[in-house]
């Protein structure tokens, strides 16, 4: 992909600007930011999908499975609520804020980590390790009704549109991470 960083952009943040802008990364996590931003722009606000990037992002561990190099805090539910994502733990850690942070500066819009509970909004999935079925349920751009089933494996990542339903199956030893995307602006609290 030889797309220029900053573009294509899927929407453009309103209010204060950032304070202090984050550099794009070097290596495979600039090329990693890269894919995303693209498939957000492709995805935003229309319909989920799945991205198989060609390049892992450090931060995220190296996409073989093992989720070396991730942080604590990082989302699973290995099935205490009924295999729903609403029981996961996506915490904030530095390593996942700094992830957040770059997401925003490369797609145009505004993202943080999920707290728990997993708030409404434009969902970027990673699946760091193991594996686990998504099941997500909403109406297309088309207006049609969709359920569809995705099974991600570690390395790849699902986007959710706002308003969509979601479930997580997640087999022994799954972990993921979930970003949440605004194109209305800086989110808070």
């Amino acid at each position: 992909m030889n797309m220029p960083f900053d573009g294509p952009t899927a929407g453009s943040p309103k209010g204060p600007p950032r304070a202090r802008p984050v550099q794009r990364p070097a290596g495979p996590a600039g090329e990693h930011l890269r894919e995303v931003a693209l498939f957000v722009a492709l995805h935003l606000g229309r319909a989920p999908g799945v991205l198989w990037p060609e390049h892992d992002h450090p931060l995220l561990g190296d996409g073989d499975g093992d989720g070396a190099g991730v942080g604590a805090g990082v989302g699973s539910d290995h099935g205490t609520n009924g295999g729903t994502d609403d029981g996961a733990t996506p915490t904030a850690t530095p390593d996942l804020d700094a992830l957040a942070a770059q997401i925003a500066a490369a797609t145009g819009l505004a993202a943080r980590p999920a707290p728990v509970g997993v708030p409404p909004g434009h969902l970027l999935v990673h699946q760091i390790a193991g594996a686990a079925t998504w099941n997500i349920a909403g109406a297309g751009d088309d207006g049609q009704d969709a359920s569809l089933r995705y099974r991600l494996r570690a390395g790849e990542v699902l986007y959710v549109p706002a308003g969509w339903a979601r479930t997580a199956e997640p087999a022994a030893g799954a972990r993921w991470t979930v970003v949440v995307l605004t194109p209305e602006g800086p989110l808070t609290g």
